[in-house]
């Protein structure tokens, strides 16, 4: 029979387990950014501040701490008690940082991890060794001092990435910002200013993709059409998705089929990889190698989708020469037929 004390033991080291884990969820800095709690600090600077200080690149600063997926995205949301339940794991909390400069139009952002250094030092970092910055409170403001750190590029980055790299330097007057509490929609008004245009019209790809067993997306061009664009060599295209196009039910990348018909009748067929990268889904021409990005599909109006290739990967898909008016398909919805030839 087992005694009182014997019980109790048996329920602590039953419960101890849970509570392990219960441990591991903190907030590095607890008054600013507690635990399962939205929250934004920013500053915006204005013309007379910057005529001040023109070695300032910075023109607004925002740090988020958000639980609601970005409904424009093509990544595959996850819901806000997901995000809720795995905040502060490992004494871990994300936040993005959004950031706008004097000499560049729109948004940049990325988003990092803030945890407590064993020097007590609150530091937030990108993956992949794409920089970082320091926080620390200054009343009900944050202070934030930063290292350097990516918002265009970094690891993982496309080609058109690549080319357009941006880093929040310090420089000499962009290495200290007092960023005061703001309302969340401050921070989430930055975010929706991110989206490109295309990214709020028609449903999402994602939701397409999944809706029905088969996707038909194609475009035929009459002769009057190439005799007024007499630099496109294509003259039919579709891509075509399946109900054997995603690998596995919960994977994200699929095996879309591409075929072309050139003016000469001529037809070219290839299958290769596209998978969801914020606003667009990007395909690849080596089906091995998931991230690399080397031409787009988007969303365009009346649930149309744009094929943007904007380096001319086509015809590497192809292996055929294409022209310099093949960088840009819209595709309508058609019937499986339309993308069989």
């Amino acid at each position: 029979m087992q005694t009182p004390f014997a019980a109790i033991m048996a329920i602590l080291a039953a419960m101890t387990p849970a509570l392990a884990q219960e441990d591991k969820k903190q907030t590095p800095l607890p008054s600013h950014l507690p635990l399962a709690t939205e929250a934004c600090f920013g500053r915006v600077y204005d013309a007379a501040h910057l005529a001040k200080h023109p070695k300032q690149r910075v023109t607004s600063f925002h740090l988020s701490r958000e639980f609601n997926a970005d409904r424009h995205s093509e990544n595959e949301p996850s819901s806000e008690q997901e995000l809720r339940r795995s905040d502060g794991e490992y004494g871990n909390v994300n936040v993005t940082a959004y950031v706008r400069f004097r000499d560049r139009k729109g948004v940049y952002a990325n988003g990092l991890t803030c945890r407590k250094s064993d020097s007590g030092k609150i530091f937030c970092g990108v993956d992949c060794d794409g920089g970082s910055f320091n926080l620390k409170p200054g009343g009900a403001s944050l202070l934030l001092e930063n290292n350097g750190f990516v918002v265009v590029g970094g690891c993982g980055a496309s080609e058109d990435e690549q080319e357009n790299e941006e880093h929040v330097s310090p420089g000499q007057d962009d290495k200290v910002f007092r960023l005061d509490p703001r309302p969340v929609a401050a921070c989430l008004a930055e975010r929706a200013a991110m989206a490109p245009a295309w990214a709020k019209l028609g449903t999402p790809l994602r939701t397409r993709f999944n809706e029905t067993d088969t996707l038909c997306l194609s475009r035929s061009y009459d002769a009057a059409h190439l005799k007024s664009h007499p630099r496109q060599t294509v003259k039919r295209i579709a891509v075509l998705r399946t109900r054997d196009s995603k690998s596995e039910p919960g994977a994200v990348f699929y095996t879309l089929t591409f075929r072309i018909e050139t003016r000469d009748g001529k037809t070219f067929e290839q299958k290769t990889t596209c998978g969801p990268d914020n606003y667009a889904y990007a395909c690849t021409l080596n089906r091995q190698m998931d991230v690399q990005r080397d031409f787009y599909l988007t969303r365009a109006a009346n649930n149309d989708v744009l094929l943007r290739d904007r380096h001319g990967m086509l015809q590497k898909l192809f292996d055929v020469r294409l022209g310099s008016d093949d960088r840009v398909f819209r595709l309508r919805t058609e019937p499986e037929t339309a993308c069989r030839f």
